[in-house]
C-alpha cells in the first residue's frame, strides 16, 4: 500500500477505467498493487467497484463515453486512449502519457495497394470511426475522401466493397493479417493518457495529487 491513509478518508474518489483491450491491460497492470479491483465486485452487476484502497472506486465505462462522464465531473479521473480524446470535444485536464496500450494509427488496405494507387482514385471512400485524425490526415496529404463512419468490424469495409481503405489502430497486425489488410501508410501513434475533472483536481489537490500520482507511478511500470 502506497497511498497515504489520510486524503482517502472522506468521500469516495471515482476514477473512470475502460472496457476493452486497454482496459484489460489497465487491470493487469493494477493487480495485486493498492488500486486493484474488488474481483468479487468485478464479476457482478455492481456499478461501483471498490479497490483495495478504501473510498477509491472505479466506474468500467466505454471508451468513447469516458471522457464525457471525466468532463461531467462524475469521476474525477479517467484513463483512456489518445485517439479518443482526439475524437471528442471536452474540457478535460491531461495530466500524463501513462505509454501503455501503444498503438499505431494507420490507413489500411488490402495487400498490393500503395497510397499512390489510393491517391488516383477518382472517389475515395474510406471506413473509420476515426473521423477527425482521419480528416486531419487527408487535409495533410492533400486528399479528398468520402468517410465512411464505422463503430465496430471496420476490416469488413475493404472486404465487402463498402470502401477503399480504412484507417484503424494497429497494435501487433495480427487482426488485420487475418483478414487480409497491410498498413498503407501510419497517420500517428496513440497510448493511454491520465485525465482529470478540471474542477474537482484543482478544487481538492490534497486528494487528487497522491491518487493521481500513484496511478503515474503504477501504470508508468514496464
Amino acid at each position: 500500500m502506497n497511498l497515504p491513509a489520510g486524503p482517502f478518508s472522506s468521500e469516495p474518489i471515482l476514477i473512470a477505467f475502460p472496457k476493452g483491450r486497454l482496459g484489460e491491460e489497465l487491470l493487469s497492470r493494477l493487480a495485486g498493487t493498492a488500486l486493484a479491483l474488488d474481483e468479487a465486485a468485478l464479476s457482478s452487476r455492481v456499478l461501483r467497484i471498490p479497490t483495495a484502497t478504501p473510498h477509491v472506486q472505479v466506474l468500467l465505462l466505454k471508451g468513447t463515453d469516458l471522457p464525457r462522464y471525466v468532463a461531467a465531473g462524475v469521476a474525477s479521473l479517467g484513463i483512456v486512449g489518445s485517439d479518443t480524446l482526439d475524437e471528442v470535444d471536452v474540457d478535460l485536464l491531461e495530466l500524463a502519457d501513462l505509454k501503455f496500450g501503444a498503438c499505431r494509427l494507420s490507413l489500411c488496405g488490402a495487400e498490393g495497394l500503395t497510397l499512390d494507387a489510393l491517391k488516383q482514385k477518382p472517389h475515395l471512400r474510406i471506413a473509420t470511426k476515426f473521423l477527425k485524425a482521419t480528416a486531419t490526415w487527408l487535409k495533410r496529404e492533400g486528399l479528398t475522401a468520402e468517410l465512411v463512419p464505422l463503430q465496430s468490424s471496420v476490416e469488413l469495409a475493404p472486404i465487402l466493397g463498402l470502401a477503399d481503405a480504412i484507417v484503424d489502430l494497429v497494435q501487433t497486425g495480427g487482426t488485420l493479417k487475418a483478414h487480409g489488410l497491410v498498413e498503407i501508410s501510419v497517420l500517428g501513434t496513440t497510448s493511454s493518457r491520465l485525465v482529470a475533472a478540471r474542477g474537482a483536481y484543482l478544487a481538492d489537490p490534497e486528494r487528487m495529487r497522491p491518487l493521481a500520482a500513484e496511478l503515474i507511478r503504477l501504470l508508468g511500470r514496464g
